[in-house]
């Protein structure tokens, strides 16, 4: 990984292999160490499916489509989540879920999501994104984790117990 602060593009592509196995570059963090390739592909992903949904609203009910939406959007959106791209700027992702939830709804473009949110009882990226952290500290509390989290939870609380004193 080449990580710079130019805005100017590298012109020279870096091979890396092991054992003779060409190592492919990711799309998933970009040489500013954002998350902005890879939510773009997730945001890819659900434009698809909202394109699913558009067509589908008009023949199933409200629950069929709200299992359609578990299946298609929930589904990217909760994935990787909190190990990787959940604290990173997340617009784009709100503004479709906020899409989608009102095609669901057969609502207006310019009513209000929250209150859909509630009404379908829905989970928003925000509540989507602190319901994992929940349920990774839990399984950290219980020692339900591998021991390599462990681990790495008892260094960093060591880290902050000695930063507060």
């Amino acid at each position: 990984m080449l990580i710079t602060k130019q805005k100017i593009p590298l012109n020279f592509d870096m091979n890396i292999s092991i054992n003779t196995h060409i190592i492919s570059k990711a799309d998933i963090l970009d040489n500013k160490l954002t998350w902005n390739s890879h939510i773009a592909q997730v945001k890819k992903q659900i434009s698809q499916a909202c394109g699913a949904l558009t067509r589908l609203r008009h023949y199933l009910p409200i629950n069929s489509l709200i299992t359609v939406y578990y299946s298609l959007v929930f589904s990217h959106l909760q994935y990787g989540i909190v190990s990787s791209w959940g604290s990173a700027s997340t617009y784009l992702l709100k503004t479709i879920q906020n899409k989608i939830i009102r095609l669901i709804a057969f609502s207006s473009y310019r009513s209000n999501a929250e209150k859909l949110y509630a009404q379908l009882k829905i989970l928003n990226l925000n509540d989507i994104y602190k319901l994992q952290i929940a349920k990774l500290m839990h399984k950290f509390k219980h020692g339900c984790l591998p021991c390599v989290f462990n681990y790495l939870f008892t260094k960093l609380d060591n880290i902050h117990s000695y930063n507060t004193t």
